[in-house]
């Protein structure tokens, strides 16, 4: 009897749902320290540091299980779906980094029609059909044709009024990431001591740069990636996830037994240990400090997150505790809509010109504001399951 690896789709909806609360709650007064970001210069992470760190590493587990079977056959298709995922990604990312400045009285639509419209492109775009639709075709001309109307204001980081790269936003950073980790998983055949010395390796590249060890490298290279906090240590954030993939290539949708969970448990408990000792021996060089991407805090954070889901995993397929997953799921099997749904829910709201009814106690934060966080996160959970009944299922 075939059964289907759950804690995969509970973590990843569980990790959905802390981003969703965290980013309604960035920036409220009245809240404890914990659930505010670290600061820039800070040595030392909160609850909120740890959410982009398992984004990263739910991608490093997704990387085994699509690629497994193109092992050895690695052709001009699949890399052609590799770029296209890593690409699409760096494209939705340098959009949402410039949109803070978006001009209004110089392009051609409203801030919020341009916000609204550049989400349902993505949603054409990458909407789970088979083959290349109508919608596909439609959502490429619509996107096409918002990259092409951007102008925003000029101020110290951006220099033009049209679309700019100055840095790759949050998705941006993982289809980086997810394209070196691809690359390498291939490159290596998915075998686990080489992906170990990969991970060393990343890891090394950070600590190499910092030193001054790139130097080397073009200036028109450093401009356009940041190599040591985007393919060092951003990268080996997902290598982390991609080793603990591995485990479940094979026999992920058997229905299980002690034999196949103990080295799997033994596996990730081992590797939670490792990471965070060697995090911690890293500590003092820079820090554990998300801004800077810091190797402590790729390594910190990844054994704190591959920690929890090695829980997840004894709960939810180990000994089959389940129901409480039923929240969960739904985001599970659509992150990407899950992602941009309250920000598209949001601009949606604004083009109808509805008042703020559900933000009213945002201002005061404390405990109303908290509270009101967390109805709009469970709102923002049933519209997702609301797009997979209708079939929005997104898969870039």
């Amino acid at each position: 009897m075939n059964q289907r690896l759950l804690s995969l789709d509970a973590f990843r909806g569980f990790i959905i749902l802390a981003m969703i609360w965290v980013n309604y709650i960035a920036g409220m007064p009245g809240i404890p320290y914990w659930l505010e970001h670290a600061g820039p210069k800070a040595d030392g992470i909160t609850l909120p540091d740890l959410v982009f760190p398992g984004f990263l590493f739910i991608v490093g587990i997704a990387v085994p299980l699509s690629l497994h079977r193109a092992i050895g056959r690695v052709d001009a298709a699949l890399l052609g779906r590799l770029l296209w995922r890593a690409a699409s990604l760096m494209v939705a990312g340098v959009v949402l980094a410039n949109l803070y400045r978006y001009d209004a009285d110089a392009a051609l639509l409203p801030r919020a029609w341009y916000t609204l419209l550049f989400y349902v492109a993505m949603i054409l775009l990458w909407r789970h059909t088979e083959g290349r639709s109508r919608t596909f075709w439609l959502g490429a001309a619509l996107m096409a044709f918002l990259l092409l109307s951007f102008r925003g204001t000029l101020n110290a980081e951006f220099s033009s009024p049209y679309l700019q790269h100055t840095w790759w936003g949050i998705l941006g950073m993982i289809g980086w990431a997810y394209l070196v980790c691809s690359a390498i998983y291939l490159a290596v055949r998915g075998d686990g001591l080489a992906m170990m010395a990969a991970l060393a390796g990343l890891i090394a590249l950070y600590l190499g740069g910092m030193a001054g060890q790139l130097g080397w490298l073009p200036d028109t290279v450093h401009s356009f990636v940041n190599v040591p906090q985007l393919i060092g240590s951003t990268s080996a954030n997902v290598m982390a996830g991609a080793l603990v993939g591995r485990l479940f290539v094979r026999g992920a949708t058997e229905a299980g037994g002690w034999a196949l969970h103990k080295p799997r448990i033994r596996f990730m408990a081992c590797f939670a240990l490792a990471l965070f000792a060697a995090g911690m021996l890293l500590r003092p060089y820079h820090g554990i400090n998300k801004i800077n991407a810091t190797a402590s805090y790729t390594l910190v954070c990844s054994a704190l997150v591959l920690a929890l889901f090695l829980l997840f995993y004894v709960l939810t397929d180990v000994l089959e505790v389940r129901s409480w997953t039923v929240l969960l799921l739904p985001a599970g099997a659509n992150a990407l809509f899950a992602y941009i749904a309250p920000d598209l829910w949001e601009q949606a709201a604004a083009v109808l010109h509805l008042p703020r009814f559900w933000w009213p106690f945002w201002e005061s934060g404390g405990v109303p504001g908290l509270l009101n966080a967390a109805v709009m996160t469970l709102a923002m959970m049933g519209l997702t399951a609301l797009a997979n009944r209708l079939g929005l299922k997104l898969k870039f």
